[in-house]
């Protein structure tokens, strides 16, 4: 099995994924759009997992890649029907890519924050074995506030109502952080909006007490994510690039 991964930083990798993919011998390459912003080939992969970043959705004007990235994305989970896993920006490209909306939050939402699973969210593969209930990782300023055609809603939380998502036949957007580790919460120093957004409800210091509740937190967070990365991978093994 082999997966393509978009990035937008270079601190936006597959994080703790990577583990995941070293134990079970998943082959992957990572394309960075931010610094190589030349459209990459579908060919030979067997699915497409699109990470977070910096930019938002709706930014061509800042960043013309953008355009060509979400024809990409589109190609890869409405026409050759190949698994798709967006997480964060990747969830919200997705869903612009497939016919949604995304706009900005009236208050960002940034913590460790429960998520509920819709009775479709139970049901979904993606989520077997996992609780209705899951302690997720949030970081983000801006949502999907409609949903593609033909969206399958995942789950919701108090503040977002379009967590995860479905399109297609297994094209799935996370808008929280599945692959986050503390020392990734820490590196987000380097984008000064999302700092500022933190200490704007959290205070000064609101950086490192992200990271040491992370760190408290990382043998559930881990198990999420691991749950869903193997339902994920199962998804692919299962009919890669099967008809929808």
């Amino acid at each position: 099995m082999r997966l393509l991964v978009f990035q937008h930083s270079v601190l936006d990798h597959p994080g703790i994924m990577r583990d995941f993919m070293r134990a079970d011998g998943t082959s992957w390459d990572a394309i960075d759009w931010h610094e190589n912003p030349s459209r990459p080939t579908l060919d030979d992969y067997d699915a497409l997992i699109v990470m977070g970043g910096p930019q938002q959705a709706n930014e061509e004007d800042q960043h013309p890649w953008l355009a060509a990235e979400k024809a990409l994305i589109r190609e890869a989970a409405l026409r050759r029907h190949l698994p798709v896993l967006g997480i964060c920006l990747g969830a919200q490209l997705l869903a612009d890519a497939a016919g949604g909306r995304v706009a900005r939050m009236t208050e960002p939402e940034i913590g460790l924050l429960d998520v509920a699973l819709t009775e479709a969210g139970i049901e979904d593969p993606l989520f077997a074995g996992l609780p209705e209930t899951v302690k997720t990782l949030q970081w983000h300023l801006h949502a999907i506030d409609e949903l593609p055609p033909n969206g399958r809603h995942l789950a919701r939380s108090p503040r977002c109502e379009f967590q995860a998502f479905r399109v297609g036949r297994a094209a799935y957007g996370l808008q929280f952080h599945l692959e986050m580790t503390a020392e990734m919460v820490r590196d987000t120093r380097a984008f000064p909006d999302y700092v500022a957004a933190l200490e704007a409800g959290r205070g000064a210091g609101a950086l490192e007490r992200l990271a040491a509740e992370t760190q408290r937190n990382a043998e559930t967070l881990g198990r999420s994510a691991r749950g869903i990365y193997d339902n994920f991978v199962a998804l692919v093994r299962a009919d890669p690039g099967g008809p929808a």
